[in-house]
């Protein structure tokens, strides 16, 4: 298959992404498909160290400001986000860069028949449009032996086809109201479906969290025996100047003290930002080589198109992916500011 052939099969499959109020259970999400899929390609997802992220808001940004920080601190570093915003490719990225046209089609192509068997068999029914796309990622951070995988979770958490991998730490962004018709009509039980990427023994950050997502987050690691790192509490932050390039914060954790720029506008993001700085930290406890200048260079090197996006001065245009409540009073905010 070339390129063009790869993604459009891929993209025959069910895409759950464009089907509205498909229920949120195993009998449509169902893990062990993904774990049949990965098993004859030698189970690419285990054995990397891994940053897993769910949350409704701010998944992206903290997993980019994550990743990018890893980049300057030296590691090779798999990004898999969604969704996209010109190329399906944009989601699978190693330092930065994107997966190649070639690379792709050449995962595709070694997947298909793995996917045609599974399907024909149709055991624990048939693979999805992201599921398919998330093996492609696996193997080929693996064949890449990138040193960290960075996940952003698709939807939910418990049930996602990246909730597969074993993380080093678990992060849980801001949660709010949104895909109500799939993961539950209240922040509670959302805040469940998030806090099911939480494995056993884990490390768990966790944004600042209305009281009744909290209250599931810190129930979920009592019965994880998983450590809780909680921003707002353990970690805390302020903004010590803004404009329309960028933001400078200084963020105090139980470590030390960080005066960072991040060009990325929205007071929300500085709340992203000392979210990713406690995972950074997380890693650093378990071994890994970050400074803190590999930590100031990492966060103003970010560059996350689609959030509070300034196109055009004269006119004012800006652009942003707001899409429930919470976000959009976020551009609202930004915006009268």
């Amino acid at each position: 298959m070339n390129y063009r052939q790869a993604e459009n099969y891929i993209l025959s499959f069910t895409d759950y992404e464009k089907i509205p109020g498909i229920a949120y259970t195993s009998a449509n999400y169902d893990l062990r498909r993904m774990e049949k899929l990965l098993q004859p390609l030698g189970n690419p997802h285990l054995g990397t160290r891994t940053v897993h992220i769910a949350g409704t808001k701010g998944k992206g940004s903290t997993a980019v400001m994550i990743s990018q920080t890893l980049i300057a601190a030296g590691y090779k570093t798999g990004l898999f986000t969604s969704p996209h915003l010109h190329t399906l490719r944009e989601r699978i990225r190693i330092n930065g860069t994107m997966i190649s046209e070639s690379d792709f089609a050449a995962l595709v192509t070694k997947l298909k028949p793995i996917v045609e068997k599974i399907n024909n068999e149709s055991v624990y029914g048939e693979l999805t449009t992201f599921e398919i796309l998330t093996a492609v990622v696996f193997a080929y951070f693996k064949d890449s032996r990138v040193d960290f995988q960075v996940l952003e979770v698709g939807l939910g958490g418990r049930l996602d086809a990246t909730n597969v991998a074993k993380a080093d730490v678990c992060v849980i962004t801001s949660l709010s109201l949104d895909h109500t018709e799939i993961l539950g009509d209240t922040v509670a039980k959302i805040a469940a479906e998030k806090a099911g990427i939480i494995k056993h023994g884990c490390i768990v950050v966790s944004a600042p969290q209305v009281e009744e997502a909290a209250k599931i987050i810190e129930q979920a690691c009592r019965q994880q025996r998983a450590r809780l790192i909680q921003v707002g509490k353990d970690v805390t932050w302020h903004k010590t100047d803004s404009n329309l390039r960028q933001q400078t914060m200084k963020i105090k954790s139980k470590t030390g003290d960080y005066d960072l720029t991040i060009p990325l506008l929205g007071d929300h993001q500085l709340e992203n930002a000392a979210t990713a700085l406690a995972a950074l930290e997380v890693l650093v406890c378990l071994g890994a080589k970050i400074s803190a200048q590999n930590i100031a260079q990492g966060f103003s090197q970010v560059s996350w198109p689609g959030r509070l996006q300034i196109l055009s001065h004269e006119p004012m245009v800006v652009v942003d992916g707001a899409h429930n409540a919470y976000s959009m009073s976020k551009l609202v905010e930004f915006i009268k500011n």
